[in-house]
């Protein structure tokens, strides 16, 4: 046992000593008024307390010196042999936004200007024209150079009409009537607003993400077409065949040219792009996909090394039927089954993630709008293109336009709450069962909500502490592991002076701080940020704070990954702004740490 849990006992001891005296003095005197003189009084009830408190204080005195003296280095030691920094993740990744503010991060932050509209389309319950926030710069669905409007719908349309049936039809009638229906721009324009509302625009959404992205995208492009090596350069073997097998021949080469061609990738090259795209429940996501095909082909990337698939968000409480198909899961899930693992993998791999939302629509109205959660909330739309690249596919594609970070995960034990308990489905539910079953949602919700309060808090002290401790200079740690610390003094002091006395920050050092708060409704999570601050402050850093989430606070998808996004831009056009910029966003049980690596950015 050491002295300090020793003096530690002692103190206990002494305190229950004095009130255990205190009570029986005061039981003894109650029974002898007569013997209270005034000597005695000054005695057992002044003197005698105050030599056991001043024994009390002198143990606590020194108790206090011998830690500052020995810093408590071999507990410190021991507990470090089992214990192990966070993991971080390195990744070099690259962004576009697209909001009413703007795109970048100047054009987002400093504009204050009104960007409300009064909506021609959308009323209220009294049929009042609704404010909306919509991004007036993006082109209409009708104008955008995509083919396949032309071609599904002019499809559908033949296909729904009798002329198909008539038997005089030849194939010239008919491919002058597929002409005639292509070039009809009117007829085009109206087929494409008979289209969902939602996918019109979100197809608009993701034209100008696309269209934001050239510099990478044509990087990306121009190392697929550096290794995309298909085998069409073959001999004509068809020259040394009969004349009467030369036609047939012909035929069946060119049948085999039709099919997929081989592809050859080194060892040091991507072998495909992987695409998730993030749209709300409702829209079409199979016209999406071929409007994302269909553009990126026109940088040259093949369909055949393409992976799209689609994420539907749902921000109610229960997912829609219709999404069933589709992958449903919150962004810690994509960081953790994707993202992550990414960054670990020893080959070049990356991976483009696109998250597109419009609010301004007939259906969200009717589904979020007039609940006393989004009362006034003014209807708004936003875009995000991210792609995560590990470090040999940084080295591939050697890209400027891209920022370092070092990604860590902060998470807490999840807390169980054992008298919540699920309802049986099954059994018949009376007006009293229905009510306490309310309530016990309601005791969840709160819970929860507390839970997940502490957990916030529980991590801003990790974040501050790793933070702090490192100097704001983390280091990747997934792939090595801590050394054990040997149990001689010599090395018990170097692993104390190295992981437990560098809790000074370098004077003056300014931070950027950014957060995916909404300080509207989160005033308690924005109190906990401003204490997390104030430690940096305490240790004379430079601290400017950003708040993000008040931009599309109700997307579970877009308020976390805007707030990433205007950090990558950050980070990539203003490094000399800050000398350590980092966001830290929140989600379930988990808080997650995006510190720019300015080491390694290119």
């Amino acid at each position: 046992m050491s002295a300090t849990k020793i003096m530690s006992y002692s103190r206990y001891i002494l305190v229950m000593l004095l009130v255990v005296y205190l009570i029986l003095v005061w039981m003894y005197f109650k029974d002898n008024a007569l013997q209270l003189t005034s000597s005695n009084l000054l005695l057992w009830f002044v003197v005698v307390p105050l030599m056991l408190l001043g024994s009390i204080m002198a143990i606590r005195w020194m108790q206090k010196k011998m830690e500052n003296k020995t810093g408590n280095i071999p507990d410190i030691a021991v507990e470090q042999e089992n214990t192990k920094l966070p993991n971080s993740y390195r990744l070099f990744m690259y962004s576009s936004v697209c909001l009413p503010e703007g795109d970048s991060w100047s054009e987002v932050i400093d504009n204050d200007a009104d960007l409300t509209l009064l909506s021609e389309d959308l009323t209220d319950f009294d049929g009042l024209p609704i404010l909306i926030k919509p991004i007036t710069k993006l082109a209409d669905a009708a104008s955008l150079p995509y083919e396949y409007m032309h071609d599904v719908y002019l499809e559908n349309s033949l296909e729904n009409s009798d002329f198909l049936e008539d038997s005089d039809f030849d194939d010239d009638s008919l491919n002058q009537a597929f002409d005639n229906e292509t070039f009809d721009e009117e007829s085009h324009t109206r087929r494409v607003t008979d289209l969902n509302s939602i996918t019109l625009r979100l197809c608009s959404l993701i034209h100008e993400q696309l269209s934001l992205s050239d510099e990478i995208l044509s990087s990306i492009a121009e190392h697929f077409n550096s290794h995309y090596q298909p085998d069409s350069q073959g001999p004509n073997s068809a020259i040394n065949i009969h004349p009467e097998w030369q036609q047939h021949y012909l035929i069946s080469a060119d049948n085999e040219n039709n099919d997929e061609p081989t592809t050859t990738f080194p060892d040091a090259s991507l072998s495909k792009l992987p695409i998730y795209l993030c749209i709300p429940d409702g829209a079409d996501s199979s016209l999406l996909i071929v409007a994302i095909k269909e553009q990126l082909a026109t940088y040259g990337i093949s369909e055949s090394l393409i992976s799209i698939t689609p994420i539907i968000t749902n921000d109610t409480d229960a997912a829609d039927d219709n999404a069933n198909n589709h992958e449903i899961y919150d962004p810690i899930n994509f960081i953790n089954e994707h993202v992550m693992p990414l960054s670990q993998s020893a080959s070049p791999e990356l991976c483009l993630l696109i998250i597109v939302d419009s609010q301004i629509n007939d259906a969200w109205l009717e589904s979020q709008l007039h609940s006393s959660n989004t009362s006034n909330v003014i209807p708004t739309e936003a875009g995000v293109l991210l792609v995560f690249c590990n470090q040999a596919a940084q080295d591939v594609l050697d890209i400027d336009t891209n920022a370092s970070f070092l990604l860590t995960e902060i998470c807490t034990p999840n807390v169980k709450d054992e008298d919540v308990k699920n309802s049986d489905p099954k059994d018949s539910i009376s007006k009293k069962s229905m009510a306490e079953n309310n309530d016990v949602n309601a005791n969840s919700n709160f819970n929860n909500s507390l839970t997940n309060k502490r957990s916030y808090l529980n991590n801003l002290t990790v974040i501050k502490n790793l933070l702090i401790d490192n100097s704001l200079s983390l280091a990747p740690t997934n792939k090595t592991e801590l050394q054990a610390t040997k149990k001689t003094t010599a090395v018990i002091t170097d692993t104390a002076s190295k992981y437990f006395t560098t809790k000074v920050l370098p004077s003056d050092i300014s931070i950027t701080v950014l957060s995916d708060i909404n300080p509207l409704n989160q005033p308690y999570d924005m109190s906990l940020l401003m204490n997390f601050i104030d430690a940096f402050i305490a240790h004379g850093a430079l601290v400017n704070e950003r708040h993000l989430g008040h931009y599309m606070p109700l997307s579970t998808w877009l308020k976390p990954f805007i707030s990433l996004s205007l950090l990558i831009n950050l980070a990539s056009e203003g490094q000399q702004e800050s000398d350590s910029i980092f966001l830290i966003t929140q989600h379930k049980q988990c808080s997650m740490l995006w510190l720019a690596d300015y080491d390694q950015t290119p």
